[in-house]
């Protein structure tokens, strides 16, 4: 037996030098460990290196870089499971390197055989080489490198975003940072390497401290897929700005001189039908996506629930069954770049969700789907649920009263919280389906699961309902556009068949309206997030009657036995700030005009400017919302909100006091009213109510909207117990006056405008003749500020700022 071992280990060893004289490559990494792939890769255990066998010189393949673990801010914005981007890259050879290159494809001539007019464009623009690797070994044409270094880089830029959040100076420790070979793998359509990277400053900032270990070191694992392009048989199709769709954009230098060369593609996955003459059939390769094993009930069946809503979606488009969820197995690796994924991610304060997608660049087929759903998400939801609590029971009850008197509390909760997150789900999934934010689609029956839905809390025979919260499926909208993006056509009827469905939408009012256009200053006043109703401006009116109906119901059965008195103030901020919202919608039709982004042909018009009886009926709607009245918190509320609990921290959700530990009433309806006021002087509506005046002499003067704001702001009366409040409205209407009037883009007219309604404030101020010190304290001091700012001399005096807003319903921001 001894003998027999013996020849067998020396056979073997003379097989093994034999070899290795034959291929340096295979020499060169013995003793490490081979991962044969797409792109196969060596482990030297002994020295921690990493290399790759390179060997399709020239073949394009995408490379992607994500992020598999976070910090868990959401100011920062390192989440895991983050996608950071995506690239054509190829590997070339020169002497005895190899480069990594990343090509430049937003720039082509792709409609053209010509091929000295595709070279001249691909020589107007850069190509990006990341990385010059030193050959170890090779044969043939296989060559070995090392790339350690290049993995063991900052590709997502960290440092970088810890740095312009003001975190601190921290910086990559390559000395603590190493490849990470669980998750480090090869597969014969994808390599896919992961590592992890130390980041070290001699200053650390306290947020980073909150959230690591120690604020001196901070490790994250960044990840790279190597993956081969998808196989032929994908048609990009066109996108038409009518229907939301992401997707890739770039200049085709190939075009006619009638055309722009600018043009895009848009986002979409590649689905074939089994039986393309069937109206509607299976697919060949249904969209399958994998729900992360973390996700807990009930958050797991909300999260199935509402992703499956897009199943009958997509037989609209002409496929049945397309669209499946199923569990995440064990050992599958959430980055790999071949597998669409839900997961679930964490954040020590709420924020939002998101539904990225990688995209071959070349013809927007999406790659891979990247979820990340929020786990604090419905906390904030549950707040806006608990406001409403105090009003559902009676006033001597202190239980949930007759309208949950059969329904447990948590589990009524619960309900509520779960149909938003199916909403939430089926959001999030239809970003990754390719469709972009609609927030114009509430005004037309809450049309569409890509807007941002208030939750619709009713105030019916004087009762709050909240049976009609949130919609309990897919819209109208939701269909059309996924027709749009997913319906095939006979050969040669493409271009027909979108028109056709363009034309269905427009027909039927299905408008589309996204991002950038339902800022707080824009013009479209349906165009707003977080709202409910056909006309904005008439829904404020509604939103304000149950905001008052919660408002002076508010009291400690907001809370759960045993939960501190202190988290009053954030089950107050929601009920408090109930209109904030809808106060915004109705705002815009202030200088108001509804747009489209249409194009010639349609039969809707481009522009229209919002008739001058709405908008004077929205500014008053406006004007009431700055009464005393409206901006006061029931007495009875305010020996309630206690200051911070101990061992329980402050935070941004909640109403700031500068009169701490006392709850400050007036510097939170100072900072109500400056809202309000700052957002209808706004420099881009007051020149939009110049422009829209100049076309139509019936639209409001920005003038006008200062004389009446300046009118309701200094009645002739105001009872006592509310002077205080009238100040601060006073207070407020200067502050935003002096801003416009100081403002250097700020048209002239606006700037004229603000100074002309300061100088009728200054002759209002004059008359007046207040008897208390606080009044003539508040006089004064508006007397000076005016005075100084009119005679220049402002700069030595900054004003008083109201206090923060807190973060929107429900993900922050406004």
């Amino acid at each position: 037996m001894f003998r027999t071992t013996t020849l067998a280990l020396v056979a073997s060893a003379a097989l093994a030098t034999a070899t290795s004289a034959q291929d340096p490559i295979v020499e060169y990494t013995q003793g490490m460990e081979r991962h044969d792939g797409y792109v196969p890769f060596y482990w030297d255990p002994a020295g921690g290196r990493l290399f790759l066998e390179i060997e399709a010189w020239g073949e394009e393949f995408l490379y992607l870089t994500s992020l598999a673990t976070g910090i868990g801010s959401t100011s920062i914005g390192l989440d895991r499971g983050m996608i950071a981007g995506e690239a054509i890259a190829h590997f070339e050879r020169t002497g005895p390197k190899a480069f990594l290159v990343f090509e430049n494809h937003r720039f082509r001539a792709g409609g053209t055989d010509n091929v000295a007019l595709r070279r001249s464009v691909s020589e107007s623009f850069p190509t990006s080489t990341m990385a010059a690797f030193a050959i170890v070994a090779e044969s043939g044409d296989r060559a070995l490198v090392d790339a350690t270094e290049h993995f063991l880089d900052d590709h997502i830029d960290v440092s970088g975003t810890l740095r312009d959040r003001d975190l601190g100076s921290y910086r990559l420790d390559i000395e603590r940072s190493r490849v990470y070979l669980p998750r480090t793998r090869a597969f014969p359509t994808n390599t896919e390497i992961e590592v992890q990277l130390s980041f070290t400053t001699d200053e650390p900032s306290r947020q980073i401290a909150q959230h690591a270990p120690s604020g001196h070191a901070i490790t994250v694992r960044q990840h790279h897929s190597l993956v081969r392009l998808p196989e032929p048989g994908y048609t990009p199709r066109v996108a038409d700005p009518r229907i939301g769709y992401f997707g890739t954009t770039f200049f085709d230098f190939s075009r006619s001189l009638d055309q722009r060369y600018e043009q895009r593609y848009i986002a979409r996955h590649r689905l074939l039908k089994r039986n393309p003459e069937a109206a509607v059939s299976a697919p060949v390769e249904p969209i399958v996506y994998y729900l992360d094993r973390a996700i807990p009930e009930p958050y797991r069946s909300a999260f199935v629930e509402g992703a499956e809503w897009w199943n009958a979606v997509f037989e609209a488009a002409g496929f049945r069954d397309a669209f499946r969820v199923e569990d995440m197995p064990d050992d599958m690796d959430p980055m790999d770049a071949r597998y669409h994924v839900i997961q679930w991610v964490h954040r020590s304060d709420p924020g939002y969700s998101i539904g990225p997608s990688v995209v071959d660049p070349r013809t927007g087929e999406i790659i891979k789907a990247a979820v990340r759903m929020d786990s604090y998400r419905s906390l904030t939801d549950y707040n806006i649920y608990a406001g409403t609590v105090p009003a559902g029971a009676p006033a001597e009850a202190l239980d949930l009263g007759p309208w949950l008197a059969s329904l447990d509390p948590d589990v009524s909760a619960e309900a509520f919280a779960m149909a938003r997150r199916r909403q939430h789900s089926a959001h999030e999934i239809g970003h990754t389906l390719g469709l972009a934010h609609n927030y114009i689609a509430a005004s037309y029956g809450r049309a569409s699961v890509m807007d941002y839905p208030a939750p619709l809390i009713e105030l019916v025979d004087g009762a709050i309902e909240l049976g009609n919260a949130y919609r309990n499926g897919p819209g109208a909208y939701d269909s059309i556009a996924i027709r749009y993006g997913y319906t095939e056509f006979e050969h040669g009827r493409e271009a027909e068949g979108l028109a056709a469905i363009v034309a269905e939408a427009t027909d039927r009012g299905l408008l589309f309206n996204t991002d950038g256009d339902q800022q707080t200053w824009g013009s479209y006043p349906e165009v707003t997030q977080w709202t409910n109703g056909t006309d904005a401006v008439e829904e404020l009116a509604r939103v304000v009657s149950v905001r008052r109906h919660l408002l002076d119901r508010f009291d400690e059965r907001a809370l759960m036995p045993h939960e501190p008195m202190a988290w009053m103030n954030y089950r107050l901020v929601p009920v408090y700030l109930h209109h904030r919202y809808a106060l915004e919608a109705a705002t815009k039709a202030v200088g108001g005009m509804e747009y489209r982004y249409a194009v010639r042909g349609d039969t809707l018009p481009p522009t229209t400017i919002v008739p001058p009886e709405r908008q004077r009926r929205a500014l008053e709607l406006v004007l009431d919302a700055l009464e005393p009245d409206a901006l006061a918190i029931p007495s009875d509320i305010l020996p309630l909100m206690a200051p911070r609990a101990y061992g329980y921290g402050s935070n941004d959700w909640s109403f700031s006091s500068p009169a701490y530990p006392t709850f400050d009433q007036v510097s939170t309806a100072r900072m109500l009213a400056s809202m309000v006021v700052d957002n209808l002087l706004d420099p881009r509506r007051v020149a939009r109510l110049v422009a829209l005046h100049d076309r139509d002499p019936e639209v409001p003067t920005p003038e006008e909207v200062i004389a009446r704001m300046i009118d309701r702001a200094w009645p002739a009366h105001t009872p006592a117990e509310r002077a205080t409040l009238r100040r601060v409205v006073q207070r407020a209407a200067v502050d935003a006056l002096v801003d416009l009037a100081a403002n250097p883009s700020a048209t002239v007219e606006s700037r004229g405008a603000a100074e002309w309604g300061l100088r009728r404030i200054l002759e209002t101020v004059q008359a007046m003749d207040p008897r208390s010190p606080e009044a003539q304290a508040h006089r004064q001091l508006l007397w000076g500020d005016i005075d100084r700012f009119l005679n220049r001399r402002d700069e030595s005096t900054e004003r008083s700022r109201p206090i923060g807003t807190p973060p929107g319903t429900p993900i922050g921001g406004r």
